[in-house]
């Protein structure tokens, strides 16, 4: 509900045409902005008086009351209390930007149905506060800070199922910088204190997931933020006059619209990572000391690249899930990364642009919609790349990295060309010939890794690389060497 409430007032400011103005603060200027901020809504919606914007001394107060467009659409399937009108302070500043004030809570309790079961629940917040500077000029906030504190969430259904969620704390930093090109740069970090999640289950028994603090950081770079306010305000238009079908005249402005969007952004770029992670389960514990994942993109290009990437340290496994003897095999740290890249997304899009007719009920002939995929991928494969794989103790170090080509059609038959190499091979080698005298699988395995060593090339400081290559005919080789399956 709160996410809600903040992409709400997000998009409400974003797209709405509100003007640089002076510092005096008016009556027509409080009717202006709620005017601009509820414009592209349906009007049905603006009759709610959900939005209300209203002037003071030296700033204008604008309430958003949720629950009036929560009434639009009552359902016996859905029940929300306590929900209250969330006030904003917008101040003018002599400099043309606005000030965007926030300090509430939330308390809200209600039910639903999920899966012919009624669950109740409660949400709280004990403290939320937004604190911005908003720049009409980018349509965004230059600077922003929220901060979230004692956040629970719990939900119980009649089977009996239960799930608590709490965070401690959460405050997230924003800020969105206009460069010389006019295109704007967003970056964000935040973080977070104390999560846990507790599910109660009378089939699995009590699942409880915690971690000691959750930190983050996000960059968009080369948004034109004009041009992409325009082409939403675009679509906003079209649905609110919710035509059959464009005009030729609109067909055009949105294909102009998509054009001068490109490529999107330049560079999308996220990691999330959770510390000091505990789960328990049927009486048994896990901990992870690290758990990070990151997520990328290059924006919509001739050679785009989307890239994604996990990595954990310090595992620890639950006491007598493994056989005695073997806990030292479990990584101390692991990592993986993988990349989809060559994708022709602006040979994509330039093909829609120049062959769909959208003011056609099907913009695009079935042939048409097939090159679309062929252009995409160009000479008709997906191109892999891995990317710091990895798995280390104390007793192993492998690394593995290299590319991958896979024909959609044969997926099959993968062309490959992958290189594994393991530091200090002989002191995993002895590990498991010593672990294999209590632990037969150990001793099998120990077996195997001599005999894939001396397929490898050995380097001066104890390291074995292998490097293999699967061509499209099938043909393996590792090292240059011809291998037989």
């Amino acid at each position: 509900m709160r996410k809600a409430l903040y992409s709400t007032v997000a998009v409400l400011i974003a797209t709405s045409p509100i003007a640089a103005g002076a510092a005096e603060v008016t009556p027509e200027g409080a009717q202006a902005i709620e005017k601009s901020l509820t414009y592209y809504l349906p009007q049905s919606v603006i009759d709610t008086g959900f939005l209300k914007v209203t002037p003071g001394s030296k700033r204008y107060e604008m309430s958003v009351d949720l629950q009036k467009l929560v009434d639009m659409f009552k359902s016996p399937d859905f029940t929300i209390s306590g929900l209250k009108p969330f006030v904003h302070y917008l101040t003018p500043q002599d400099d043309g930007l606005w000030k965007v004030e926030l300090n509430d809570h939330l308390n809200v309790s209600g039910s639903f149905m999920a899966e012919g079961t009624k669950n109740d629940f409660t949400y709280t917040i004990d403290k939320m506060v937004f604190d911005g500077l908003y720049d009409p000029t980018i349509y965004n906030f230059p600077k922003a800070t929220q901060t979230f504190e004692k956040l629970q969430f719990k939900t119980q259904g009649t089977n009996p199922k239960s799930i608590l969620a709490t965070i401690d704390r959460m405050v997230s930093d924003s800020s969105a910088v206009k460069r010389a090109d006019g295109l704007v740069d967003f970056d964000g970090t935040f973080t977070g204190s104390k999560l846990s999640e507790v599910i109660e289950d009378p089939t699995t028994g009590q699942v409880t997931m915690a971690a000691g603090a959750m930190n983050g950081t996000v960059s968009v770079d080369g948004v034109n933020t004009v041009a992409l306010r325009d082409l939403i305000i675009f679509v906003a238009d079209l649905a609110r006059a919710n035509p059959q079908q464009l005009t030729v005249d609109q067909d055009r402005q949105l294909k102009e619209l998509i054009k001068a969007n490109m490529p999107f952004v330049e560079n999308l770029a996220e990691t999330i990572g959770f510390s000091d992670v505990k789960i328990n389960a049927q009486g048994m514990d896990a901990s992870l000391g690290e758990l990070t994942y990151n997520i990328a993109f290059n924006g919509i290009r001739n050679d785009s690249e989307v890239s994604f990437g996990m990595s954990a340290r310090d595992l620890v496994m639950p006491a007598g899930i493994l056989p005695p003897g073997t806990e030292p095999a479990v990584p101390e740290s692991a990592s993986f990364g993988v990349a989809v890249k060559g994708l022709d997304l602006k040979g994509m899009f330039d093909y829609l642009v120049a062959n769909a007719d959208f003011s056609k009920n099907e913009p695009l002939t079935k042939e048409q919609s097939d090159e679309l995929g062929k252009i995409v991928l160009g000479d008709g494969m997906i191109k892999v790349d891995f990317r710091d794989v990895t798995v280390k103790s104390a007793n192993y170090d492998m690394a593995l990295s290299g590319t991958m080509r896979v024909d959609p059609n044969k997926s099959d038959k993968p062309e490959a060309d992958i290189t594994i190499t393991a530091r200090d091979f002989d002191k995993t080698v002895a590990y498991l010939q010593q672990t294999g005298q209590t632990v037969p699988e150990f001793g099998q395995a120990a077996f195997m890794a001599l005999a894939f060593k001396g397929f490898g090339a050995a380097q001066p400081d104890g390291t074995v690389i292998w490097n293999m290559k699967i061509d499209a005919a099938g043909d393996v080789t590792v090292n240059g060497q011809p291998m037989k399956f």
